[in-house]
Formats: structure tokens, sequence, C-alpha cells
């Protein structure tokens, strides 16, 4: 059975608190929105909190567009724009949030984004007793100007999570059946990294300070993610031969020393005013205290067989 009330959560203010049988989730509403906490009933939240502040942006070329405001990553799960854009991607979403509630349906919508014309939603579909979760997202052009963007689903998990990115192995003959993309930052030597033959893990490391981030055409449509005793799916529709960013990804992870985010993505898509994409991820969280060596190969394959 499906509950759901506010609560004052601190750092984040007042967050929508919905529960059921099986797992709970704080959505921030007093700005955002973000997934701020999903956890398994009586467990530990895996999403980060960044209420350090550790990721901000202001001032600079970011006041050139957005004035004297500020950008916080808060943590959690958001919905972005790609490709990435410095600075109209790091919108300052810190405006009190609209809330819909239909059922077991959630529906979340900030104000339209002033400096973009973009109007983003965020809507959960909450299963009455399971941890699933489907969360969809919406991005629409309010501007006369046409854009080619794709949705960006950002989950932005905590510290000593281990992430799970299936390779492609699709029988292609003498053709290339996987694609990678590489961020100048990224040291292909980092031992946070690990390229098996079907698995590719990232783990996040608080003692690396580095940036890492690697992305690659997931047709697997599928990330999982494993910490604090739980095991988290998101998966998601890979279209294949439509155009995706980043030199074709519809997958991406990002860590640094606080965080992880495991990322989907929709393809590119022209809006003109008026115009939206719609990209849908379907979640699965559920306690899991299976161990897997990350950096061997049948380990993390036997664990997968095991637990997807």
């Amino acid at each position: 059975m499906i509950k759901h009330g506010y609560i004052d959560y601190g750092y984040f203010g007042r967050c929508l608190k919905i529960t059921n049988d099986s797992i709970e989730l704080l959505v921030t509403v007093d700005k955002g929105p973000r997934i701020i906490s999903l956890r398994c009933s009586g467990m530990e939240n895996i999403m980060c909190e960044d209420i350090n502040e550790n990721s901000t942006m202001s001032g600079g070329r970011f006041a050139e567009v957005f004035g004297d405001k500020k950008w916080y990553i808060y943590g959690g799960h958001r919905l972005w724009f790609s490709p990435e854009h410095d600075p109209k991607s790091y919108y300052p979403d810190n405006d009190p949030v609209e809330v819909d509630i239909n059922g077991n349906t959630f529906t979340f919508t900030p104000p339209v984004q002033t400096e973009t014309g973009l109007a983003m939603q965020m809507i959960l579909s909450v299963d009455e007793s399971a941890g699933r979760v489907d969360v969809t997202h919406k991005i629409k052009n309010t501007e006369d100007d046409k854009k080619t963007i794709a949705a960006w689903a950002m989950t932005v998990v905590d510290k000593e999570s281990v992430a799970v990115l299936p390779q492609s192995t699709k029988p292609t003959g003498l053709l290339p059946n996987r694609t990678y993309t590489i961020w100048q930052y990224s040291d292909m030597q980092d031992d946070r990294l690990f390229f098996g033959n079907e698995y590719i893990t990232i783990k996040q490391d608080e003692n690396c300070k580095a940036n890492f981030k690697l992305g690659f055409n997931d047709d697997k449509g599928f990330l999982a993610m494993s910490n604090k005793g739980q095991l988290f799916v998101k998966r998601f529709d890979y279209r294949e031969g439509e155009p995706y960013p980043d030199n074709g990804c519809n997958c991406e992870c990002f860590t640094n020393f606080f965080m992880m985010e495991i990322e989907s993505l929709s393809p590119l898509t022209e809006l003109s005013k008026g115009d939206e994409i719609i990209h849908t991820e379907h979640w699965e969280i559920r306690p899991c205290n299976d161990k897997f060596d990350r950096k061997d190969e049948k380990s993390v394959k036997d664990f997968m067989q095991k637990n997807i």
C-alpha cells in the first residue's frame, strides 16, 4: 500500500515522502526537484546528499547568463538536457516545485526555465508494494527557436557505490558493436575502472580526487549499482540507429571524490515550439548482500546472472 506525506528534511527543506511495503523515496519540493533519497525499507539511502555543497556553480560565465543566482547539484536524481552546455545546463533550479498526486502517480513540475526556454517535468509511478518505480522525464520547448537536445536522466549515488555497466555482445562479424566516449580528464588506467568482456565496473572512491567519465552505446538497456546492501537497477529503451549525444552515448557514468552519477540519455530530438521529449527509466531496488570482485570477470558475470 502506498503512503505519502510532506516532511521537513533539513538542508533540503520540504520533501514529499512516498512509501510502500518495500521502499521509501523522498523528493524535494522546495527546490529541484530531486529524488534525494531512495532506500529499501529499514535500510540506508543510496543517493548522494551534497549537504557540504561540494558541487556548485556561480560567477564568471555562469553569471553572464544567470546573474547572481547559484547552481547546486544537491544530489539524488535529476533531469538535465544534453549535449552539456556551460553554463545553460546548470540551470539554478532553486524554486518551489508544483506537485500533483493522482493515485500512485506523482508529478513534479518546476517553473519554466526562463533562460533556456525549457519546461521540465518528472513523473513517478510507484508500485503498490514492490521496490519498483517508473520515472518519466519530459522536456518541452517553450520558445520559437528550434532546439536539438536529448533528455539526460542523472542518478547521483553515494560514496562506495559500484556501477556495473553491460557491454554489447551483439554478433556483428567484421563490424564493430561498441563505441566508447572518453572525456579529456579521464585516465584510462584509473584504478576505479575495470574493463571486462561483458561488463565494465566503476567504483566510487572518496580517496581519489580526479574526475572520471565514460560513455558508450548500451544496447542492453540497463545499468546496475551495488551499495549499502542494496542493488539498484534502472532500465531504459535503446533505439538502435537513432542519433545519441556525445558520439552516440545512451549511457554514461561519472565519478569524483564524493559521488557517482549513473546516467541514461534519450536520442537527440529537434524540438519546435510546443514539442517535447519523453524518456522513461524503470527502476528496481532490493536488498542484496551478494558480494562480487569488481575486477574479476567471472565474479561479476556470476553476480549479474544471479541478480539481474
